[in-house]
């Protein structure tokens, strides 16, 4: 349950003859379910930071599963029955380390040459075969894999979908018709299942720093995501690959990977 507390200070309205009464209730309406909502916050362990959640954990599971299924069904699968049984390998490793192992996970390839991947709150993993050929090292699968294993520890969908909730809740009380696919946006899908969504920055860098514990905690090298990040940045020729492209400026990420393996001792790099 909630609590909520007023700001304590005092509103004043600029009237306008523009504006009526009741755009102005609606407005004030708006600001104070933001505010409320904004107080409805939980406390993760794993990033150390509260966070608005405004969905139940069940009915997320149930998007996820709806989502993969059309992913499943619009995207061909890699039927390679080797690179199949190493991205498990390694993903059971990961998840393992994270502390998720009794969480149901499910990982597919996509037969696709984008440099992509992707992570549903549910446990399913898709791993595109341009990312996956690149992967010339085992490390370097775990990066990616720890990255989109720290989106679900993180809870970064169903807190972009209770930041989407809010917002939309917000917009219809002033009187604008919402009419997003909100779900898909918290999942990370667009409204055609395969286009994906970019978390926001702070998401994002969250999900590189929680994938670097659960790299070294499953045994990998975490230096080796040093050189699997330039190895990104370098294979995109004039464009970003697009696994780059929905995420944080590659150099910065590289900087700050590389400035907290070395704080933690586990360098130098």
């Amino acid at each position: 349950m909630c609590d909520h507390h007023s700001a304590g200070q005092e509103t004043s309205v600029v009237r306008h003859p523009a504006i009526g009464r009741r755009a102005v209730l609606q407005g004030a309406a708006a600001t104070a379910l933001l505010g409320a909502a904004g107080a409805c916050t939980t406390p993760n362990p794993e990033t150390g930071r509260n966070q608005l959640i405004l969905i139940d954990e069940a009915q997320l599971q149930q998007a996820s599963l709806q989502a993969w299924a059309q992913m499943r069904q619009q995207v061909p699968a890699w039927n390679n029955a080797a690179a199949q049984r190493r991205l498990e390998t390694v993903g059971r490793r990961i998840v393992n380390a994270a502390g998720r192992g009794n969480q149901s996970w499910e990982f597919a390839l996509f037969n696709s040459d984008q440099k992509n991947a992707f992570v549903l709150p549910g446990g399913q993993v898709g791993f595109y075969r341009g990312l996956y050929e690149i992967c010339e090292r085992d490390d370097w699968m775990a990066t990616v894999l720890g990255h989109e294993t720290g989106h679900v520890t993180g809870r970064h969908a169903a807190e972009r979908y209770s930041r989407e909730v809010a917002t939309q809740t917000a917009l219809q009380v002033v009187g604008t018709q919402v009419n997003s696919q909100v779900a898909m946006a918290a999942l990370g899908l667009g409204a055609q299942v395969g286009l994906s969504l970019p978390f926001s920055r702070e998401q994002e860098a969250e999900a590189d720093i929680l994938g670097i514990r659960y790299m070294r905690a499953a045994g990998y090298d975490v230096r080796e995501a040093i050189p699997f990040w330039q190895r990104m940045q370098s294979s995109g020729g004039s464009r970003p690959p697009e696994f780059l492209s929905t995420h944080p400026d590659p150099d910065n990420r590289i900087a700050r990977i590389r400035n907290y393996i070395n704080q933690q001792g586990w360098g130098p790099v």
